[in-house]
């Protein structure tokens, strides 16, 4: 059996979600927000601007393609100082 295919975590903080969807995908990784239950992330972000704020695993982190990066979000507008921010604080 061979060992599973790992990739590096990309900074997706600070991006817009749909950006940082895109940018998950280009190196074989899904996102998940919230309840695993609960509506998916495309209904929870559309439509609209919304922009990740926090994410897990952290940037730079080695994962087995097909994982997924948990995100936190905020839409455009809402005040920032309000949600969690990554480690490293605001770029």
């Amino acid at each position: 059996m061979s060992e599973p295919e790992t990739v590096t975590v990309p900074e997706l903080v600070g991006q817009p979600v749909h950006i940082a969807r895109e940018m998950a995908a280009a190196v074989g990784l899904g996102l998940a927000s919230g309840d695993p239950d609960g509506p998916g992330l495309g209904s929870r972000t559309w439509p609209g601007v919304f922009w990740v704020t926090a994410q897990e695993p952290s940037p730079g982190s080695a994962i087995e393609r097909g994982s997924q990066v948990q995100i936190i979000f905020v839409e455009d507008g809402q005040t920032r100082s309000d949600v969690p921010v990554a480690t490293g604080g605001p770029r």
